[in-house]
């Protein structure tokens, strides 16, 4: 049995999560939706109150999200995990992803795992919009439904923090420099059984539905 230095609530993969998009709503960053998603210095309120009575759209929005707590441990430069794939990370700055967990002669770790989607529904209207012209709309519910993920996936990441025990940690996600592999997606809707929310990779390892992330989370940063 691992030595594990952070007991989780459970191992394995939790139970399916779904949310009503008003409670995602109350979470979401609107500074970032309005500047960084919508490019709007301002008028972002007025647009944003619209959307919120636009039936249509804020129906086609439908968050879930799996998550769970998996075994690993350091091996030189990779993580082997649930004792079954190794992932391997580059070096950003004299550090790996890996660094921040202990070996298997150490006790071994966990890692938490997380999926989220904002459905395939918010997809379908999108293209629908795009389809017809209606560019703008198409802009404003694409950056939308992309900030709502974001916000989903920092719903889970703080309900981790939370059963862990602990303040803070890191969220990663496949594709960005410290972990760009991304076809270890696979192993990871897998483990947490991300079937459950209909999500699954295309043949280039791209998520499907197209608003939805995976995250691994290093709750050990100051090991």
């Amino acid at each position: 049995m691992l030595n594990i230095k952070i007991i989780p609530p459970f191992t394995g993969a939790g139970e399916l999560i779904s949310m009503s998009i008003d409670s995602i709503m109350q979470k979401l960053d609107k500074k970032i939706l309005f500047r960084s998603r919508w490019k709007m210095s301002h008028g972002g309120e007025t647009l944003l109150e619209k959307f919120l009575q636009d039936e249509r759209i804020m129906n086609s929005m439908q968050p879930q999200a799996v998550y769970g707590y998996f075994p690993v441990y350091r091996e030189d430069t990779s993580l082997i995990v649930n004792d079954s794939v190794r992932w391997e990370f580059p070096e950003i700055k004299g550090m790996r992803l890996s660094d921040h967990f202990h070996s298997k002669e150490e006790g071994g770790d966990i890692i938490p795992l997380s999926a989220v989607t904002i459905g395939e529904e918010a997809v379908i209207l999108s293209k629908q919009l795009y389809e017809k012209f209606d560019y703008a709309k198409y802009f404003l519910l694409y950056g939308l439904a992309a900030e709502l993920t974001e916000t989903l996936a920092g719903i889970i990441h703080a309900r981790i923090n939370t059963e862990l025990g602990i303040k803070s940690s890191m969220r990663r996600s496949f594709g960005y420099p410290a972990c760009p592999d991304l076809s270890y997606q696979k192993e990871l809707l897998g483990y947490v059984k991300a079937d459950r929310i209909h999500l699954h990779l295309s043949e280039s390892n791209q998520l499907i539905p197209e608003f939805s992330t995976t995250a691994l989370i290093i709750h050990s940063v100051n090991k």
